[in-house]
């Protein structure tokens, strides 16, 4: 007995292990705790992992391949910290969803949802900062791409950039930054919220299935009890068992990417980001011109501020998905349209310098020599026209005039980039005044107004005329 008293079995433990779990909780209830578990999975192959990994741009991608194939089961531990992040991402989603779905945030369980929002935010997060570690292409692009976003940003778009980077463009401090924020910081506050969303969950319980109404009186339970040990274990085990099977099932026969080293020159490479983002990647460039900002700012400010504020800005106080027809269409909308953004960015997937993107209306001679020069110069390696080209790097070129610009400005940018946005990761380009001149006139022309539709051409066929 004074075992157990020394380390608070009838005090802590027990109480802990045995609370009773509403009558009637379903399976989807198991989520949580698999989020969980899962984060014990990438913790535990994050530490092997970092035996081996160099944070430094001329090492980090020889370690990883040597990790992948030199350690011994090391693309087995890559493959599951890999497809364990993916799956967590995925579950942490699933839970925030039936939790929408059902009416569980309603009072008094506001703090468990702000927590567990707050959660969905830093494994985004994670694999934000994650997938740059291995130091490949698509980590590289992919990277520039997310963190020139904000550079677009009013007064403050430069600042944000620069302390993404760690300065004016991707370095070395950029990957150890990454690498800091992904292994120390953000598994720190996932901890920190993590442990005040347990504590909301103990203190509220479970939201009970049998409400109809968020506080009514309900009948006294009968039949067998439900308990965090052994019921509710046994199912999240099972569930987990389930999870672990698929993890190594997949890193065993589809091993963790790894492309060529950042750096490498390939001229029709098209980077993208991992699935989880491909839908946000696919969104964005449909917002371009004038709605540019909207869609680089408001959607995921907008975004994340609803997101927060679900718990406050409900009217309705019915719980369970039947009794909630609005919200579940507004959910299901949410995720065919999350669905559709994702298989169209895939099949989007084609390389960037098979066509270009003009108006329909006929180029002028000038035009005509510019549009050879955007080509030959392959600014479609980093540029767009109305969402369609390469890295998203830089901003879309479409609609310059309605931007305000003008062809000084365009081509003194073009010529110095620096001179003109100090944070500018582009590089100067050593144009001839008659070459920045049309290539200007060109940019000029993107100006997709009514009656001017945007017409796709071959790059072989521009070439071939030139």
């Amino acid at each position: 007995m004074s075992f157990k008293k020394n380390i608070g079995w009838e005090t802590h433990l027990k109480p802990f292990l045995y609370k009773k779990l509403p009558e009637g909780t379903g399976w989807s209830a198991i989520l949580g705790t698999l989020c969980a578990l899962t984060f014990g999975i990438l913790v535990l192959t994050g530490m092997v992992l970092a035996f081996y990994y160099v944070p430094s741009p001329d090492k980090a991608w020889l370690s990883v391949q040597f990790i992948s194939n030199e350690v011994p089961m090391g693309n087995i531990v890559r493959g599951l910290h890999h497809w364990g992040a993916g799956a967590m991402v995925l579950l942490v989603f699933c839970h925030l969803m039936v939790t929408y779905l059902h009416g569980a945030y309603l009072a008094p369980r506001q703090g468990t949802w702000l927590t567990g929002a707050f959660l969905f935010l830093i494994v985004l997060g994670l694999g934000f900062t994650g997938y740059l570690l291995p130091w490949d292409m698509k980590a590289y692009w992919a990277t520039v791409v997310g963190a020139n976003i904000p550079s677009q940003y009013p007064l403050v778009g430069g600042y944000i950039s620069r302390f993404i980077l760690g300065g004016e463009g991707m370095s070395g401090f950029t990957l150890t930054r990454f690498y800091s924020v992904h292994t120390l910081v953000l598994p720190a506050c996932l901890l920190l919220f993590a442990a005040i969303h347990i504590y909301f969950i103990r203190l509220h319980n479970l939201s009970d299935p049998r409400e109809r109404l968020a506080g009514e009186k309900l009948p006294p339970e009968t039949g067998i009890p439900y308990r965090f040990f052994p019921e509710h274990m046994s199912r999240t085990m099972l569930g987990f068992g389930v999870v672990v099977g698929a993890l190594f099932l997949l890193a065993a026969f589809i091993p963790a990417p790894l492309e060529e080293k950042a750096g490498t020159f390939i001229a029709d490479y098209l980077p993208r980001p991992e699935w989880y983002y491909m839908w946000l990647f696919q969104l964005l460039t449909y917002f371009s011109g004038a709605w540019e900002m909207a869609g680089s700012l408001l959607l995921p400010v907008g975004g994340v501020a609803l997101l927060l504020l679900v718990p406050f800005i409900s009217e309705s106080r019915m719980k369970g998905m039947v009794n909630r027809p609005i919200s579940m269409a507004i959910g299901t909308t949410f995720i065919l349209c999350v669905v559709f953004l994702t298989v169209m960015a895939y099949s989007d997937a084609a390389p960037y310098n098979k066509t270009v993107v003009i108006p329909s209306t006929p180029l002028t001679k000038e035009q005509q020599a510019g549009l050879a020069v955007f080509v030959e110069r392959e600014c479609s390696y980093c540029h767009n026209i109305m969402g369609k080209g390469g890295h998203r790097t830089g901003p879309d070129m479409s609609n310059m005039v309605r931007k305000g610009r003008t062809a000084e400005y365009l081509s003194n940018y073009i010529k110095k980039p620096t001179s003109i946005l100090a944070s500018s990761t582009m590089p100067a380009y050593e144009l001839t005044p008659q070459e920045l001149a049309d290539l200007s006139a060109f940019l000029l022309s993107l100006h997709f107004t009514k009656g001017v539709t945007p017409v796709e051409v071959s790059t072989a066929d521009i070439l071939k005329k030139k």
